[in-house]
């Protein structure tokens, strides 16, 4: 697997223009940016009236930031951001013993690729690159949402051994949820190695289909006896 994610990330990095718009990644950092805008003005306000943030003011300003850009964070993984070349799934092959060998492709332990199967191998991973790529520019916010909110939380003295949940909830929230981000980079690096094992296998020449001519001659098969 970590081979796997590994090579994930680095195919994540390169292919980013490839499938994600830069028209929806503005539209996002402006959202982002708003929002963040919008929370930290409403956390200052908050704070002048009922003093909810604990320690010195240096701490209050830093709080205010961090817990802002946090919901900023939290914006930008709901927003899409794939482009029109994120390619949809492969059509089913109609034979489920070869979907089934197929899917095997891309686990942790794929078997050796059959020539029967090369072409479809290749079409399956070009068509999930696309949206892991998509997928892991998004969840990758969520964990980054959940730890920048607790160092909010640390900073503003909310969170403390004497509030425990405050303390330790993030960081559990921000394991779990980087689940999705670790299983879009992993898909993305098995599928690129499903692709390069397929194309190391020679393609099977195809068969030219039947044209529906009868080979035989026309006519009678009854012999006449010689004259």
């Amino acid at each position: 697997m970590s081979s796997a994610f590994t090579t994930g990330l680095r195919i994540v990095r390169a292919e980013r223009s490839r499938f994600l718009a830069p028209v929806r990644l503005r539209r996002r950092t402006v959202l982002s940016g708003t929002v963040a805008g919008v929370v930290g003005a409403f956390l200052v306000v908050a704070d002048r009236l009922w003093s909810f943030l604990e320690g010195p003011w240096p701490l209050h300003v830093l709080a205010v930031v961090v817990l802002a850009a946090a919901l900023g964070c939290f914006v930008a993984a709901f927003v899409p951001v794939g482009g029109g070349t994120a390619t949809t799934a492969a059509p089913p092959t109609g034979d489920w013993r070869r979907s089934e060998r197929i899917d095997r492709q891309f686990a942790a332990r794929p078997p050796e690729v059959l020539p029967a199967d090369r072409d479809l191998v290749i079409d399956r991973a070009e068509r999930a690159i696309g949206p892991a790529v998509v997928a892991a520019s998004r969840f990758v916010w969520l964990p980054v949402a959940w730890i920048v909110a607790w160092a909010g939380l640390v900073a503003s003295g909310l969170a403390d051994v004497d509030r425990l949940t405050l303390l330790l909830v993030p960081p559990v929230f921000a394991v779990l949820q980087s689940a999705s981000f670790v299983a879009a980079v992993t898909g993305a690096g098995r599928a690129d190695a499903a692709r390069r094992r397929a194309l190391a296998v020679p393609s099977v020449p195809a068969v030219p289909a039947p044209d529906g001519r009868r080979r035989d001659p026309r006519g009678s098969k009854v012999e006449l006896p010689d004259g």
